[in-house]
C-alpha cells in the first residue's frame, strides 16, 4: 500500500505542479513543453469508502510546536512567494482533500522554495506541512507528524474535523 501511495505521489506531484505555482505570488515558470504524467483522480464522491477508516489529518497529527516552527519557516522562507491565504483558499483545498499527506509532503519536499528546491530540511518540509494544516483549521494532537516516510504515509487529508 505504501509503495502504491509513494507512486501514485510522484505521477500527482508533477502534476499538480503548475495548478499549485498558478495559485502563488509572484512569477511562476512557464509550463514544461513535455508532457507530464498525471494520476486521475477521482471525485471525492466517487472515492473509496474505506479511506473514511484510515486516519487522517483531522486527527490531530502535528503538535502546536511544530505549526509554530512551520510559521517561523514560513515567514523566513515561503512569504517571498506565498500568501497564507495560498493554503487556505477552494483551489488548494480541494486540490489536496482526500489525498495522501506523504502527496503533499512530497511536492513541498522536490519542488520548494520554487528557487532553491531540496534546500529544505525532512524536519522543515514536515513542519511547513503542519503549519499548513493549522491555517486550515485542523486541530493539534499530542505527537509530532514524523519526517520518516511510513510515518508521513498513514494519514489521509481531511479538512474538517468531521468524519
Amino acid at each position: 500500500m505504501v509503495r502504491i501511495r509513494r507512486q501514485i505521489a510522484t505521477t500527482v506531484a508533477v502534476a499538480a505542479l503548475a495548478a499549485c505555482q498558478s495559485g502563488a505570488t509572484g512569477t511562476t515558470p512557464a509550463a514544461p513543453t513535455q508532457p507530464q504524467p498525471s494520476a486521475p483522480t477521482e471525485p471525492a464522491a466517487e472515492r473509496p469508502a474505506a479511506r473514511s477508516a484510515e486516519p487522517t489529518t483531522a486527527d490531530g497529527v502535528f503538535t502546536a510546536a511544530q505549526a509554530a516552527r512551520g510559521q517561523e519557516l514560513y515567514r523566513a522562507v515561503c512569504s517571498e512567494c506565498h500568501d497564507t491565504e495560498d493554503w487556505t483558499e477552494a483551489g488548494f483545498r480541494n486540490r489536496w482533500e482526500e489525498q495522501s499527506v506523504f502527496q503533499l509532503w512530497y511536492y513541498i519536499n522536490d519542488r520548494m522554495p520554487y528557487d532553491d528546491p531540496f534546500s529544505l530540511t525532512r524536519q522543515q518540509v514536515t513542519d511547513a506541512l503542519t503549519y499548513i494544516l493549522e491555517l486550515n483549521g485542523l486541530p493539534a494532537g499530542d505527537t509530532e507528524l514524523g519526517t520518516e516516510d511510513d510515518d508521513i504515509d498513514d494519514y489521509w487529508i481531511a479538512w474538517s474535523t468531521a468524519r
